[in-house]
């Protein structure tokens, strides 16, 4: 009997390890190197100090590894029970910016301990997604009831009303992104889902007139049109443009171009990394990176499908959801074909919260890959 038992967890041990997906290791591995290559370029190049971005990035990119791992060796199932404090965590981490945050260029979204800094909207984006797919898979059928979809509403909109208070409307789009897939990928009516697509054309014109700042409505604005104040608000997406426009073909080097190396492309480590990118790699390194994003994506699109449990193929979308919009809209606001609203291109821009959880979100992924079967097909 131990011995028939020993080989069926030996078996079961075999197909967990063969089921692990190297390759979006591997793109993963890719994109964060070249996040650290293009972070230490954007700060300026030269000796890695010890109190430099890289180096701070590098220690949050090998945290995050290590999260990414241990967390794929832990059935994904095992969150469901923790949903509930995972979920209090993030919403209590919000809160706690109303006390010690930081206010950094209009916003209060960090909170520094000594040397290091955290953002806690970067870890409610997962709390978030682990509550919601969890609360889809408990109510099951019953997600068609029109109060468990109130629910679901409610479990979105508290953090999504702390992070527009913060204010942080890039942050605010990817809840509600989060949890309008997740909701169409559940039994849902979508005539609800449709119903809050509707009503949220006069919501926006509502937000737009009375709760909005002016200096946010100029930023959105500015966005599609950055010459109406080409010295202000939309001097650096100007700038970028320039940058990916000049880049050429092959770029100018492991420096960048003027724009760059002149310090006229500003936050080029962070929002406008994209665009710094492109000055040192040209076209043929951007378009690499876009199709290594794509390659990714649908990676992580794969987990939707190889899933067969509720609460693994909403864990799924959740998180490929996160990474698609964070990637469409910093590339997009690069471009200037979407506003600049300040959210991270993932593995890339410097962000030790956002690399950490992305890593920690994709090891979640792998243990989905790994843990998928459904209960009671192992012991067979």
């Amino acid at each position: 009997m131990v011995s028939i038992a020993g080989t069926r967890t030996a078996r079961v041990s075999v197909r967990k390890v063969a089921a692990f997906d190297p390759f979006m290791l591997v793109l993963i591995g890719v994109l964060s190197l070249f996040g650290l290559v293009t972070i230490w370029s954007a700060t300026g190049g030269g000796v890695i100090t010890p109190g430099s971005s890289v180096l701070r990035q590098a220690v949050y990119a090998t945290l995050g590894v290590g999260a990414m791992f241990g967390l794929s060796q832990v059935n994904y199932r095992f969150l469901k029970t923790l949903a509930p404090v995972i979920y209090l965590g993030s919403i209590l981490s919000l809160l706690s910016l109303l006390a010690v945050g930081t206010n950094i260029s209009g916003s209060t979204r960090w909170i520094f301990i000594g040397p290091i800094s955290m953002q806690p909207s970067e870890i409610a984006k997962l709390g978030v997604i682990i509550a919601l797919a969890a609360f889809i898979d408990d109510r099951g059928d019953e997600m068609d009831s029109f109060v468990n979809f109130l629910i679901s509403i409610a479990i979105v909109g508290v953090p999504i009303l702390l992070v527009f208070t913060q204010p942080d409307l890039g942050t605010t789009g990817v809840f509600a992104a989060i949890w309008l897939a997740m909701m169409a990928m559940s039994a849902t009516r979508m005539i609800y889902v449709l119903g809050v697509v509707l009503l949220s054309i006069p919501g926006a014109l509502f937000g737009w007139q009375f709760l909005m700042h002016d200096y946010q409505k100029d930023r959105l604005l500015i966005s599609f049109d950055p010459y109406r104040d080409y010295l202000g608000q939309g001097y650096n997406i100007i700038q970028a443009q320039i940058t990916i426009g000049s880049a050429g073909w092959f770029g100018h080097g492991l420096t960048g171009g003027s724009q760059s190396e002149f310090e006229l492309l500003r936050v080029k480590e962070t929002d406008f990394i994209f665009a710094h990118a492109m000055s040192m790699f040209g076209f043929v390194g951007g378009l690499a990176l876009f199709f290594t994003f794509m390659l990714l994506l649908w990676r992580m699109l794969r987990v939707v499908n190889v899933a067969r449990d509720t609460l693994g193929q909403q864990l799924a979308v959740g998180i490929t959801t996160m990474v698609f919009f964070h990637t469409f809209v910093n590339i997009g606001m690069n471009l200037g074909i979407m506003p600049v609203t300040g959210i991270p291109l993932p593995f890339i821009s410097l962000g030790g919260t956002s690399l950490l959880v992305t890593l920690s979100a994709t090891g979640i992924l792998q243990s989905i890959l790994m843990n998928h079967r459904k209960l009671g097909f192992q012991s067979r």
